[in-house]
């Protein structure tokens, strides 16, 4: 989960409570972040299902869109297989 502590964010060297542009996140955008976070783990599961992992996958790449949109995250998801 994402705090709001100045830790850096795994992609970029800015905290994790703001979004690219150095914008505050509100609390809508700090969750839709801790999905997005989530799934990336949960699709390198390797525990889980195929069919699982490929409905994963669909629901990571929406919310990298999302993300990407409001710009908080932008990080190319070809090493997710998305």
């Amino acid at each position: 989960m994402t705090t709001t502590s100045p830790e850096l964010s795994d992609a970029t060297a800015i905290p994790a409570t703001t979004d690219l542009l150095g914008q505050p996140l509100t609390p809508s955008e700090v969750a839709l972040l801790d999905v997005y976070r989530d799934l990336k783990t949960l699709v390198a599961e390797q525990e889980l299902a195929p069919c699982a992992v490929s409905n994963l996958r669909v629901a990571l790449s929406a919310a990298a869109v999302a993300l990407t949109d409001l710009a908080i995250e932008f990080e190319p998801l070809t090493d997710h297989g998305c």
